[in-house]
């Protein structure tokens, strides 16, 4: 399997050669059956009845015509040097194909066929050796296990599936790891009125992966937005720069989330997954759009039809007072406001239609009008009310007699929308042929249930907020590290082939500009004589074979003096030795107690995929019962780092909460952010973790008084 070293270098290559897999001047599909319907057959079959652009040929075992596609027994007879080569021959033959295919000069290749590390690790062998032999002969390559690319403006279509026939080209182009789903995608987006202009199956990444794919549609000027599905990142870090520069919509249905389908995916495509958490981070951090099912794809997938939303501020009308109650519920789980309608509105609707029975408030019923001339002008005049950021319509009919002015009021709806730059998310309620109908042919973007609708909105302005953010993000700032003094801690270790012990982890602390609490170390309650610290102090056990302190009873705080502190040490020598396993003993750190103040913690560690990440949350002892964090990739800005804090739970207990002083925030974002740096300058550090951090007033800074480091 290339590895991801080797993948960097090919990558600033690879953008460009990767044109000629969707526009291709010629075309060899290998595995061609004359005699009897094949897989082959059926992708040469489809390109030849489609008009492909490119010219067809066939290999298989026997020459001869099929359809008017001439059928060669052998590559090396073939008239030209093709731009690409579809191999669907059995597994075993890949290697010699490919050789056959390099002495040709075919530098593209999709190997669809399956049977290789999907099937079985042993399988591997053979991967390895196809793509030695692409690498010797410069020879790029999708697959193998895949049903590879489509490209409507090129009319080429290489699954091998038959072709539905003409369908028109869009501006949403997707990739996906699985060619199951991808066939799925294929058929719901074309359904729900969102067409397609590329397509790419990537199967077992061999060679070319969804970077390299991501970062080629992103140049792309025919695709105005991506859809991905995907078990597992093969570069997460380069995923997660090249999304960063995107300029267009990222849509991202990751699955393989949870143990359970990891193996799974193992065994299909031999994915391995990032933490999901770290996985959402990133999506979120380079304002891709991550869903969760194809219900939430397609929701999102419409949203982007719709304009931008300025903020959280609705207005909901609604045909059906019940729908209208089950549409707030979903405003309020999202977070939006319900604005009240101005009395000037309120004053202009009312010269449009009378009511005695309806309140005119937001939702606006308008269960008693049938004139649809008059949902229009209500519309029109939501549209120019103040304050009012987005609209639902939730329109609940009967097609028997409605259906015709259903159309021309969205057509109406569509004019709107493109005149006034507001999102008008419509709910269709009908019978399900009708809306299917609807769904499928009308160009306005719609939805099938309220719910849809208010994530349709949620989705838009989410998405809008996060690209600001992104984009005005700034550049990291470049904090100075004493490097020599991390060197030492590291040299020291390196020969005594352990871990840093708390004092050592503090120092590499203070090397990075995060100075700890005043503190020393000591031998025994001997050197508790003269120690120059105030009282009251914790005394800490260091141990090379007890990282969790506190585990074995190592951790003793608010000792008022010389004397507690010898009695403290005693107890902890005693509980050490009563222990089972041999735990050796070090020191015992003594600090000055910290001022009093909320506790959180700062980390960092080395995802295997993604690289550096940083995290920030509630600490102290509910750490791990809360799991109140946030994470981002490192290195993070000022902005990134307050965007955590501001991300998480526990937030309130910073901006002071019930009469609680505000908490220095700015120090705590300082604190992460030289993290941030650290894990990123230093690859030899796998994990620093900075728990309790104590946050002071504002103004007042924060304590670090302990910390752990593990090194590579």
């Amino acid at each position: 399997m290339i590895s991801v070293m080797e993948k960097e270098s090919l990558n600033s290559e690879s953008t460009g050669n990767l044109h000629k897999f969707f526009y291709p001047e010629s075309l060899v599909v290998i595995g061609v059956s004359i005699k009897r319907l094949n897989l082959g057959q059926i992708i040469l079959t489809n390109n030849h009845r489609i008009g492909c652009k490119a010219r067809i040929y066939g290999v298989g075992k026997e020459a001869g015509d099929l359809n008017g596609v001439p059928v060669f027994a052998d590559v090396r007879d073939l008239p030209e040097t093709p731009d690409v080569a579809i191999i669907i021959t059995p597994a075993k033959t890949i290697p010699g194909v490919m050789r056959a295919c390099a002495e040709k000069g075919i530098r593209h290749v999709v190997i669809e066929s399956g049977g290789f590390s999907e099937y079985s690790s042993s399988s591997r062998s053979l991967e390895d050796e196809v793509l030695a032999i692409a690498r010797q002969n410069g020879i790029r390559i999708i697959g193998p296990n895949c049903i590879g690319t489509i490209c409507l403006e090129h009319r080429l279509m290489m699954p091998f599936v038959f072709s539905q026939g003409n369908v028109q080209p869009g501006s949403v182009s997707i990739v996906t790891q699985s060619g199951g789903v991808g066939d799925t995608l294929l058929k719901i987006v074309n359904e729900n009125h969102v067409f397609f202009n590329k397509f790419i199956a990537t199967g077992n990444k061999l060679d070319l992966d969804e970077v390299d794919f991501l970062e080629y549609l992103i140049q792309d000027e025919s695709t105005k937005a991506i859809i991905m599905y995907l078990e597992g990142f093969s570069r997460g870090r380069a995923f997660f720069e090249a999304a960063m520069k995107s300029p267009k919509p990222i849509i991202v249905y990751k699955s393989n989330r949870y143990p359970m389908s990891a193996k799974i995916a193992q065994s299909h495509t031999a994915a391995l997954s990032a933490s999901d958490e770290v996985v959402s981070a990133a999506l979120n951090q380079a304002a891709a759009i991550r869903v969760n099912s194809e219900d939430e794809l397609m929701v999102a997938a419409k949203s982007l039809k719709l304009p931008a939303m300025g903020g959280k501020r609705l207005a909901v009308l609604s045909r059906s007072g019940g729908h209208a109650v089950v549409t707030v519920d979903a405003c309020a789980q999202y977070g939006f406001e319900l604005v009240e309608f101005p009395e000037e509105f309120l004053k202009k609707i009312g010269t449009l239609y009378n009511t005695n029975v309806i309140a005119h408030q937001n939702p606006l019923d308008l269960g008693e009008i049938f004139d649809y001339t008059i949902f229009t002008r209500i519309l029109e005049e939501t549209m120019a009310a103040d304050g009012i950021d987005g609209i639902i319509f939730n329109h609940n009919y009967q097609s028997s007699y409605e259906a015709q002015m259903s159309r021309t009021f969205l057509d109406g709806v569509k004019k709107l929308v493109e005149e006034n730059r507001r999102p008008v998310a419509v709910t269709l309620i009908s019978d399900a042929r009708e809306v299917l109908d609807i769904t499928m042919n009308h160009p306005y973007p719609t939805f099938t249930m309220p719910h849809h609708s208010v994530r349709a909105l949620w989705t838009r302005w989410d998405y809008t907020r996060r690209r600001e953010r992104r984009d005005s993000r700034g550049l990291p700032e470049d904090y100075p590290v004493r490097w020599n003094d991390i060197e030492k801690v590291r040299e020291v270790c390196r020969e005594d082939e352990r871990i840093p012990l708390t004092d050592e982890a503090l120092v590499i602390c203070a090397a990075a500009g995060m100075e700890p609490v005043r503190h020393t170390v000591i031998r025994g309650a001997d050197g508790l004589r003269n120690i120059g610290l105030r009282y009251p102090v914790a005394v800490k056990l260091l141990s090379r074979d007890a990282s969790h302190k506190t585990d074995v009873g190592g951790v003793m705080l608010n000792i008022a003096s010389e004397t507690e502190a010898a009695e403290a040490i005693a107890a902890m020598t005693a509980a050490v030795r009563g222990k089972q396993k041999s735990i050796s003993i070090d020191g015992f750190l003594v600090q000055e107690m910290a001022a009093q103040g909320e506790e959180f913690f700062v980390g960092a560690r080395r995802d295997a995929s993604f690289g550096p990440i940083v995290m920030a949350g509630l600490g102290g002892v509910f750490i791990e019962l809360f799991k109140d964090r946030s994470i981002r990739l490192a290195p993070v800005t000022k902005n990134e780092a307050e965007d955590m804090l501001r991300q998480l739970t526990a937030y309130p207990l910073l901006r002071g909460y019930r009469g609680r002083p505000v908490m220095d925030i700015r120090a705590l974002t300082e604190c992460i952010c030289r993290v941030s740096n650290l894990i990123t300058k230093a690859p030899y550090i796998d994990e620093i973790d900075l728990n309790p951090v104590i946050m002071h007033p504002e103004g007042q800074g924060v304590s670090i008084v302990d910390s752990r480091v593990f090194f590579r």
